[in-house]
Formats: structure tokens, C-alpha cells, sequence
């Protein structure tokens, strides 16, 4: 799909296009942002959330501590500037950040107060000699297209979900996978059937606790293809973690979430090319339903399992049963960090994975990645280096 910056936006914002004076005002903002870095994102969610404290729920506190998300947007908006000209190479980029929205039930008036704060933090960090009418003007309407532009493919893929907002779901039925993992199985209240989801896309959960104010959204994968009309979302603990350590320890059959429309951007495509899956720990609730589909069509699959141990690796009983039916046809790797090997799925290494493991890999291959953020990194940059692409998720806001 074309992102055109002089295309005037069918929703929400009365737009046009920008003038050559307006460009150069954006331009001329890309070494102010570049020198103020991650802390004018920061200050960004700081003002928000402080104004507007009802939009807390939609940022994970941990995203925004560890500066994830800041640094995220000041992405985005400097790739903006940078791009002003011409969107297209932001393509990727924008349709993940709008799946991300429609996961989490971002509505168009969300985007007003969006660029009121964008604005306002502008007008406070950048030098005043450059802050005039003109920059006002030019900055409300460059966000205005953008906003735009989001909106549009997310009313688009609203219009295509099976309900709006989020639906109520019960808990049926909990299930350990190994130590610090916990399987729940979720099927509707009204009784209707479950959405069929793309393999490896996502479900958002909402979280209210007792005694407080504000909700919590969380992401969790469909860890497999459902059966019996039932979602099956796999959680990996977290010390300090206050979702996961409730679903841990507090979570019980019979208890009601409320969840949005599987979404997500990272999902399994038909291929008859070979497959190389690269899971990091809890990385592999998203790949597992993946190898099962690209297995059950004829492809052939290696497996690269990172994990501390054997202990603390899911779904081995999954993957070997996968092994019997399937043969050669599976090859499973397990890097294991500790060492310590307990009843390994098929062939390991008593250490991490390395990217000289990956010299195998050519760009004919279809290659999923999913896992912690410095092993995906790491992973990506190497084999980007040697033209391969590579098909990846992060968990929480879009990497930069």
C-alpha cells in the first residue's frame, strides 16, 4: 500500500498538503531532535501522562522506565522528519506501530491529545528563536497527515476484526510448562467461537486489580492453534512483574479477562521454502504454532532453541512428539546457557548460540526470530549484514 504525504487522509483530521516552507521548518527540526535524543521522548510520556493520566494504561510502566518506549517514539518522529519528502521507507515501521494500536483499542481522539503534548513538548525543548507560529503550524499539520495515515489503516483493519473494544473471556483450565512458565486457556462468556488468529499473532489483555485506579494492558501470544474453542496464552514469570506474577500465583479457573481481537504483524506465511526458526526462552510460544503449520505443509524446518536449561524450557514434550511424526523433515538445536542437560528434545550445545551457527543460513530461507532483545539484535544485525531478511518480533514497542 502506497503512503503518500500529499495524499489528504479520508478521516478524522481535515488535512492538506504540506508547503515547501513547512518541509523545511520539519527538516530543520531533525539535528534538534537528534541532539535531544531519548529524553525528548521521555519528556513526552511524562507530560502525558501527567495531563492526561486516563492514557496511562496503554504504556507498560516497565517499557517507559527502561526508556523503551521514548526512545521508540523519538524514532518514529525523527524517521518522520527525516522522511517528510516520502513515507514509503517508513512503511514497515507504521504498519507495525498501527497493529500495535488496534491490539490495544487506540481510537482516533486518542491522536488530538497526542499532538496537543507533541507540540507543548516542542515549544518547551526546543531553542525559542526557532519556535514560532509557523513551526506550530507546520508541526500540527505534518502530525495531523500522520495521524491520519494511522488511523486510516486502523479503522481499516477495526472494520475487519470480530468485535470492538474488549470482549469478556473465562478462564478454563491452567496448565505448568516448566519452571517459570504457566500456561491459561481463555474461551468466550457469550459462548460464540473463538476468531481463528494468524499463527503467532497476539491477544491484549486488560487487567484491573483490586485497590487500584488504573488498568493495565498487556500482549500475550496465542501459544497454539486453538482447540475446543479455546485460546491457550503461555506466561514466562518476572520478578516484579505485577501481571505476570498475579497469573502466577492468583489466576484461577472460572476467572473473567477481557480481551481485544487477535492482532499483530509477525505471523506465519505459506512457502515451500525451507524454514529456520530462532527462539530465545519464552520467544517460542510465537514460532511453536509456525514449525507445527510449515511441518504440516511439507516444509522443512531447523529449530534453534535458546534457553538457561532444560528446566526452564517450554514445550519440549511439544516438540518431540513433533520430532516422531516428522523426522528429518525437524531438526530441533537447544542452546543451553548453564549447561546443565536434562532430557534434551533432540541435538544441544552446552552454551549460548553464537551467529557462527548461523552460517547455514542463505537468503532463500524464510527465517523467524523471536526472543529477549539483545539475543534478537544480535541475530538480526548479522544476518541482515549477509542480505538475509528476516521475519521478527520485539516484545513491547517497535525496536530501534
Amino acid at each position: 500500500m502506497p503512503i503518500d504525504i500529499n495524499t489528504k487522509a479520508k478521516c478524522y483530521f481535515d488535512t492538506r498538503p504540506l508547503t515547501k516552507g513547512e518541509r523545511k521548518i520539519i527538516k530543520d527540526s531533525i539535528p534538534i531532535l537528534e541532539y535531544l535524543d531519548i529524553q525528548f521522548g521521555e519528556k513526552f510520556f511524562k507530560r502525558l501522562i501527567k495531563q492526561f493520566p486516563q492514557y496511562k494504561p496503554y504504556f507498560n510502566e516497565t517499557h517507559l522506565k527502561l526508556l523503551r518506549q521514548p526512545r521508540s517514539f523519538h524514532h518514529c518522529l525523527l524517521e518522520f522528519a527525516r522522511n517528510i519528502d516520502d513515507l514509503r521507507p517508513m512503511k514497515d515501521f507504521i504498519m507495525r506501530i498501527a497493529s500495535k494500536h488496534v491490539a490495544r483499542q487506540v481510537s482516533p481522539d486518542q491522536y488530538r491529545v497526542f499532538g496537543q503534548v507533541l507540540v507543548e513538548v516542542m515549544m518547551d525543548q526546543f531553542p525559542k528563536e526557532f519556535v514560532d507560529q509557523e513551526f506550530v503550524e507546520a508541526w500540527t499539520m505534518a502530525f495531523r497527515i500522520l495521524a491520519n495515515i494511522l488511523i486510516n489503516i486502523e479503522v481499516r483493519e477495526y472494520q475487519d476484526k470480530p468485535w470492538y473494544g474488549f470482549k469478556a473471556f473465562r478462564v478454563t483450565r491452567l496448565q505448568p510448562e516448566c519452571v517459570g512458565t504457566k500456561s491459561f486457556f481463555i474461551t468466550p462468556v457469550d459462548g460464540t467461537p473463538v476468531p481463528i488468529p494468524k499463527r503467532g499473532q497476539y491477544l491484549c489483555m486488560r487487567w484491573k486489580f483490586p485497590g487500584e485506579k488504573q488498568e493495565r494492558l498487556r500482549e500475550y501470544t496465542i501459544s497454539e492453534f486453538p482447540k475446543n474453542n479455546e485460546y491457550r496464552i503461555t506466561v514466562r514469570y518476572i520478578p516484579g512483574g505485577k501481571v505476570t506474577t498475579y497469573i502466577h500465583e492468583k489466576l484461577a479457573v472460572g476467572d473473567i479477562v477481557q480481551v481485544s481481537p487477535p492482532c499483530g504483524d509477525c505471523y506465519y506465511r505459506s512457502s515451500k521454502r525451507n524454514m529456520v526458526m530462532l527462539a530465545g526462552g519464552n520467544g517460542v510460544v510465537a514460532l511453536a504454532p509456525m514449525i507445527e503449520k510449515g511441518l504440516a505443509e511439507g516444509r522443512k524446518v531447523k529449530f534453534l532453541y535458546s534457553n538457561r536449561s532444560t528446566e526452564t524450557r517450554s514445550f519440549g514434550q511439544f516438540f518431540r512428539d513433533l520430532k516422531q511424526k516428522y523426522g528429518d523433515q525437524l531438526e530441533v538445536v537447544e542452546y543451553l546457557s548453564r549447561r546443565r542437560v536434562i532430557d534434551p528434545i533432540d541435538k544441544y550445545y552446552r552454551r549460548s548460540l553464537t551467529v557462527e551457527d548461523l552460517d547455514f543460513i542463505v537468503p532463500e530461507d524464510d527465517v523467524y526470530l523471536i526472543g529477549p532483545r539483545t539475543y534478537m539484535k544480535m541475530i538480526e544485525d548479522y544476518l541482515k549484514g549477509r542480505g538475509v531478511n528476516v521475519t521478527l518480533d520485539y516484545f513491547g514497542p517497535q525496536e530501534v
